[in-house]
């Protein structure tokens, strides 16, 4: 019986190791808060950049975790070299020197993208896919470029297909994946590759679904794919797309407000996720005085988390704020990220040490049994023998009686 119970017990205790180690390993799974997210969202600018090229126009953008990236079309058809330039995306650099937060870090001016529609950075290869879009040299048709992101420099090239270009392209990091949508002759489909970019899924044509003529840089953020339909010279002002990848549908077709002021043109062309529910758009500006600049410009959506074993107090992020809320409240949620994440490596930290003290005191009281356990038997053992000595002892004096 005790053996059986001794049993039960380091049973009992390896279930509380797996339930601990749980704690520690379980991912929080987050997303955005609903289809309608980007309704009236108000958008603060970040930064504002003189576009190079006569005709130069600012087409993808991508973002590391040092560098805001964003590659400027410098002159359409030419051959000629495309821009690309990284903004600081934190206040320090890599080494962790103090600089401007949105300043120029770099600028590379090597290779010609075609027409740079999209880029995607994957920080498992640390680097950079470019989405072509056009293919003015024949070979081009289908491909994606490769670009190093610390030196921004073209690396190689890959074919995705022989019958279409890529329009856009993001990698989607909790699933280790890339998606991407192709241009017209694909039926403007979306598609998911793996981290080798074979296609593994085809979520079906998108042509004629939204408004717009055709579609500009796209966004993975959990199961929506965000991005802006061309509608310049349309009239009827910009929008924000968002498709469900697990219901494969248009969900919603936002309309935006960036509140321009002397602007004679503009055009969004890109979207990335800065944060978890904070992204930013690329937006083409020509001005009244004939300026042409490119806009960053951010915004913070409704941003729900699924906290699983984690304490819904601490992780929830507050972003029932109303999307029509001040740009300061994005600000104050970008001054609270580092204490968030301080907190959260904490808590972490927290449960491997009680982890580890559980796995030892398990141990200590595991091997405390055993040598109590043993004592006993000993004891057993021990008044075994007395008995046999005693009964022994009295059939030798019973022998002696009778002899005498």
């Amino acid at each position: 019986m005790k053996r059986g119970a001794f049993l039960l017990y380091i049973l009992s205790c390896l279930t509380g190791v797996f339930f601990c180690w749980n704690l520690v390993v379980r991912e929080v799974r987050a997303g955005i808060a609903s289809d309608q997210a980007f309704e009236g969202v108000t958008w603060e600018k970040i930064l504002e950049d003189d576009l190079e090229g006569a005709g130069g126009i600012v087409q993808s953008m991508c973002v590391t975790d040092e560098y805001i990236i964003c590659m400027e079309n410098y002159a359409e058809a030419t051959g000629e070299p495309d821009i690309v330039k990284a903004y600081y995306r934190n206040d320090t650099d890599e080494n962790g020197d103090p600089v401007e937060r949105y300043a120029l870090a770099k600028r590379v001016q090597e290779t010609d993208y075609e027409h740079a529609n999209g880029m995607a950075y994957n920080p498992n290869t640390n680097e950079i896919a470019v989405a072509l879009y056009t293919s003015y040299d024949p070979a081009n048709r289908g491909c994606i470029y490769l670009m190093d992101a610390d030196t921004l420099q073209y690396k190689s090239k890959l074919q995705i297909a022989s019958d279409y270009n890529i329009l856009g392209i993001d990698y989607d990091e909790e699933n280790d994946r890339y998606v991407i949508q192709t241009d017209a002759a694909g039926g403007y489909s979306f598609k998911i590759l793996d981290s080798s970019f074979q296609i593994i899924e085809d979520l079906g044509q998108y042509a004629g679904t939204a408004k717009g003529e055709n579609f500009q840089d796209l966004c993975v953020s959990g199961d929506y794919i965000i991005n802006f339909p061309l509608t310049l010279n349309m009239g009827i002002g910009d929008y924000i797309n968002m498709y469900s990848i697990s219901r494969k549908t248009l969900v919603s077709e936002a309309q935006l407000d960036f509140q321009f002021e002397n602007v004679v043109m503009d055009e969004p062309e890109a979207i990335a996720e800065l944060e978890p529910g904070v992204f930013l758009a690329a937006v083409n500006v020509q001005y009244t005085d004939g300026r042409r600049t490119v806009c960053l410009y951010k915004t913070m959506v409704p941003y729900e988390f699924d906290v699983g074993a984690e304490d819904k107090s601490d992780r929830n992020v507050d972003n029932t704020a109303e999307n029509g809320s001040e740009s300061g409240k994005v600000n104050d949620r970008e001054r609270s990220d580092d204490t968030k994440k301080n907190g959260s490596v904490l808590k972490n930290a927290l449960r491997v040490v009680f982890c580890i003290l559980f796995v030892l005191l398990a141990v200590f009281l595991m091997y405390s049994r055993h040598v109590a356990l043993e004592r006993e038997r000993q004891r057993k053992r021990d008044r075994a023998r007395r008995e046999r000595e005693r009964i022994f002892m009295e059939e030798m004096a019973d022998e002696s009686e009778d002899r005498l």
